[in-house]
């Protein structure tokens, strides 16, 4: 099949280089970067890099919660979104 792609310049002559490397065309070499990356997994989804991120201590935690549930936080500052 034939396609037509834009790419930024200095990714293409990378491209051509690391397929000059090979002895490989441009198109052989897409080809088999464009296959080793559906080979790849699927990246990780978001509940996992949330669940990678470090623990709060439960009180820093209900600190934060009481500070939120002010009504004083809650409230919009007409001066500050203008």
């Amino acid at each position: 099949m034939k396609t037509t792609l834009i790419l930024k310049d200095d990714l293409v002559r990378k491209a051509k280089s690391k397929a000059a490397l090979h002895g490989w065309t441009l198109s052989h070499y897409m080809e088999k970067c464009l296959e080793h990356s559906f080979e790849q997994p699927e990246p990780a989804s978001v509940g996992t890099w949330l669940d990678s991120l470090p623990k709060v201590p439960s009180k820093a935690q209900r600190e934060v919660e009481t500070i939120l549930a002010e009504a004083d936080f809650q409230k919009i500052d007409p001066e500050m979104w203008s």
